[in-house]
């Protein structure tokens, strides 16, 4: 069954497209086995990172956002997706409920399911949605000059364009659901930072992609477009958020479960609620 939390009046469901196994020295380049040991509760027997592909299922009153659709039904290596829609009717939540979709960047496995073919032609998954993302990232993923080797979705574009609307950092999704600007992973990379009350959480895409980072400030993951500028945006999220209570969740982190930053022995790290 799909985890949901409460942050004061909003509702949080959080659900699986599928999942990845990568090896931890393989996803950051560069670290050691020895450097794993101390992080070995991230990873698997064998010492491999598994992904999950979440997506969050926010509801705000009336109005119900979904952030981040996964990887959609593909099969490719050790990549495989498909689930979110079933994972969806399994909580009582059909496509056509959808009032708005956000994606925190383009990357595929973050934005395949925005939409599927359907006999032959691309067609938006979510029919009554609004679909958003910051302009930056549209502007990256559109242009022509990207590197070799990126991951792009652009057969979501034209299927989606009648109902897409630009989200920048600040930018309100519906009551208490706001766009938190986090670029580096890529150019136009955002989170979100849910409010109700005293209480918040951060959905955070790919702004960190393993928990381990947090005691390790310096580690980039595969994928970061700007690895420095990723970090700066990590840190600056750190700040604002240890010891304040505030809830962060993100993409792949392990169970799809919100936690805290907290700090001890003189490093952060994340706490699993």
């Amino acid at each position: 069954m799909p985890n949901t939390f409460t942050i004061g009046d909003l509702e949080v469901i959080a659900v699986s497209d599928g999942e990845v196994t990568l090896t931890a020295k393989g996803y950051f380049a560069g670290t050691t086995d020895a450097e794993w040991e101390a992080h070995a509760r991230w990873t698997d027997h064998e010492g491999n990172l598994v992904f999950p592909f979440g997506c969050f299922l926010v509801r705000s009153g009336d109005r119900r956002v979904l952030i981040d659709t996964g990887l959609g039904p593909i099969t490719f290596g050790d990549y495989r997706g498909g689930e979110l829609l079933r994972q969806l009717a399994e909580a009582g939540v059909m496509p056509e409920e959808i009032d708005v979709v956000f994606i925190t960047h383009l990357h595929a496995d973050h934005c395949g399911s925005a939409a599927l073919k359907v006999d032959g032609e691309m067609r938006r998954t979510f029919p009554n949605a609004t679909y958003r993302w910051t302009s930056a990232e549209q502007e990256y993923w559109t242009g022509g000059n990207l590197p070799a080797g990126s991951i792009a979705r652009k057969d979501i574009f034209a299927a989606v364009a009648p109902r897409f609307e630009a989200a920048d950092g600040g930018a309100s999704l519906a009551p208490g659901i706001d766009v938190y600007s986090m670029p580096g992973h890529t150019p136009g990379h955002a989170g979100v930072v849910l409010s109700s009350g005293d209480a918040r959480a951060f959905i955070l895409g790919d702004g960190i992609s393993c928990p381990a980072q947090f005691e390790e400030p310096e580690w980039s993951g595969l994928g970061d477009i700007d690895p420095k500028l990723a970090r700066r945006s990590q840190e600056a999220l750190a700040r604002e958020v240890e010891g304040t209570g505030a809830l962060i969740g993100t993409s792949h982190f392990p169970g799809l479960t919100f936690g805290r930053v907290m700090t001890g022995e003189g490093k952060r790290y994340w706490q699993p609620v």
